[in-house]
């Protein structure tokens, strides 16, 4: 019994060992490393671009002088504001929250771009090395469809964590759990629906995309909130990703 668990145990090491070694391998390439700059300055134009027409305006919507709009109004909320560690968790927060959406803002356009490379990406990695039939793919409506539920959810999640957004160092938690589900979610959805059919896809959205695809997901995110490095890394997130789910599906469930 022992015996058959270590030859268990061992040979999900191999397998992941293989789709690490397989996917720097891909990645490593001109052709991929070259790809990867595209989300990069994208994200990074698109960006500085947003800051350049709209950063004042959002500064001084939250700005001191507006705090002390309501403080000179009077009662309650006057008194609260005007306690120093209210002050000071209002302007923190703000700080704290704006860039890490700043950040998160760089992902999503860098996740974007890589969406319109994700079924390149696929279909090179399943040729090379898997000859997996994907068809019939599931439809454009069923995907969408999938991307709209995700939203859906991830906006009621996020409301459910508004009230611990001003609480200085939980905040910077607390906002990860919904932008998380969003980033795991939709890129299982843009992965598995290019590696899987209609049939597979159901179950690969049912089940996650498997405790490996959740796992490498979780250290990708973690990944992404790095300045920079998450944005150059994610057609490697994308071709890892892919190996996952390509192995996963063509030796059956």
């Amino acid at each position: 019994m022992r015996s058959t668990l270590n030859l268990k145990t061992n040979t999900k090491k191999s397998q992941m060992n293989n789709i690490i070694k397989r996917s720097l391998g891909d990645f490593l390439t001109f052709r991929f490393i070259l790809l990867s700059f595209l989300p990069l300055v994208v994200s990074l134009v698109s960006l500085v671009g947003l800051v350049v027409y709209f950063g004042d305006d959002i500064f001084n919507i939250f700005a001191q002088p507006q705090i002390q709009i309501y403080i000179d109004q009077g009662g309650f909320i006057a008194w609260l504001l005007s306690l120093s560690f209210v002050k000071f968790m209002i302007t923190s927060s703000f700080y704290v929250v704006g860039i890490f959406l700043a950040i998160i803002l760089s992902v999503i356009i860098a996740a974007i771009i890589t969406g319109f490379l994700t079924p390149y990406i696929v279909k090179f990695i399943n040729q090379k090395y898997y000859n997996y039939n994907t068809t019939p793919l599931p439809s454009n409506f069923r995907v969408f469809k999938a991307i709209g539920v995700t939203f859906i959810k991830f906006i009621l999640i996020f409301l459910i964590c508004i009230p611990l957004l001003f609480i200085p160092i939980v905040n910077l938690f607390i906002l990860n759990l919904p932008f998380f589900y969003l980033f795991y979610r939709l890129i299982l959805i843009d992965i598995a629906s290019n590696t899987s059919d209609s049939l597979i896809f159901e179950i690969d959205l049912q089940k996650g995309g498997g405790i490996k695809f959740f796992s490498a997901s979780v250290l990708f995110y973690i990944i992404t909130l790095i300045p920079f490095v998450g944005l150059f890394l994610q057609i490697y997130f994308v071709i890892f990703l892919s190996h996952v789910l390509l192995e996963k599906n063509s030796k059956g469930f």
